[in-house]
């Protein structure tokens, strides 16, 4: 359906609504084709291009359970399954911090390893939707990007030491980040594994 614009295709979803707006673009939602989709359009011509390369990425990660389920990539919009889930800071607590953490770290190391940055971990609370059995969903990737030097697990440390650290305290800074380092040198699934054991997380 890649010749198929936003414009058009409205006419034929059903109970179409606007769900939510950020700088680069706004998000719908709807029924096509018997499924709910989500439906991601740029707010201007300009940003097509990010459109597209979030249709790419989603191919390329929907494979390992990562991202929304990509449905359609149109002339102007793309559209995945919808995720019925609530934004990440609304549901992290004391007591399943750990499980949310985990799944952060592991989809990371999966980015990592397939060559694309997020470049949103060390913020990830508005990005990261969790549904009711506590599945972690990352969303928005139209600022990720292909790269020789992904950064997902270094900024999900970040995130560890800043926001998180509310969970993570028995944590020493200082050691965090130079196991961050030596993963960043070398992003071998030991280094990583050592990560987790520091964070508790396996």
């Amino acid at each position: 359906m890649e010749e198929v614009n936003f414009e058009d295709i409205s006419q034929i979803v059903k109970n179409l609504e606007k769900i939510g707006e950020g700088w680069r673009g706004q998000v719908y939602k709807g029924e096509f084709n018997s499924k709910v989709l989500t439906f991601k359009i740029p707010k201007n011509p300009s940003f097509i291009h990010l459109i597209k390369k979030e249709g790419e990425i989603l191919r390329k990660i929907n494979p390992y359970g990562i991202g929304g389920k990509l449905e359609i990539v149109g002339e102007d919009f793309l559209a995945y399954q919808y995720i019925d889930g609530i934004h990440l800071n609304e549901v992290i607590n004391r007591d399943n911090y750990k499980n949310l953490v985990l799944q952060l770290f592991i989809q990371g190391r999966i980015l990592d390893r397939l060559g694309i940055s997020k470049d949103e971990f060390h913020r990830p609370y508005k990005n990261v939707l969790v549904d009711k059995d506590l599945k972690v969903h990352l969303i928005d990737f139209e600022r990720a990007k292909f790269t020789e030097y992904p950064q997902n697990i270094t900024q999900l440390i970040q995130f560890v030491i800043t926001g998180g650290n509310i969970f993570f305290k028995n944590v020493e800074k200082e050691k965090l980040i130079g196991l961050a380092k030596i993963y960043k040198k070398s992003q071998t699934e030991k280094n990583f594994e050592r990560i987790l054991n520091y964070l508790n997380l396996i």
